[in-house]
């Protein structure tokens, strides 16, 4: 994994510092301007960015990886 695809990963903590900055911005953040400069847009564009990769890169892997039967994931019988 390269360090750019590294920074756009979709981590638990990631979600979780982004839900709290938005929400500090809410109470302590600067005014609400244009759709480009405000920072709470910012965040949830970026959100929704890394969401929609995380999602494209999950279905990516779908397709490639093989099933639980050729990985030998599939123990019923022992």
């Amino acid at each position: 994994m390269t360090d750019a695809s590294r920074d756009d990963e979709f981590t638990f903590m990631f979600r979780l510092k982004n839900r709290a900055v938005r929400t500090l911005l809410i109470f302590v953040g600067p005014a609400q301007g244009s759709s480009q400069s405000d920072p709470r847009q910012r965040l949830k564009r970026e959100y929704e960015r890394r969401k929609a990769l995380h999602e494209q890169r999950e279905n990516d892997g779908q397709h490639d990886a093989p099933s639980n039967e050729t990985r030998g994931g599939n123990h019923e019988g022992e």
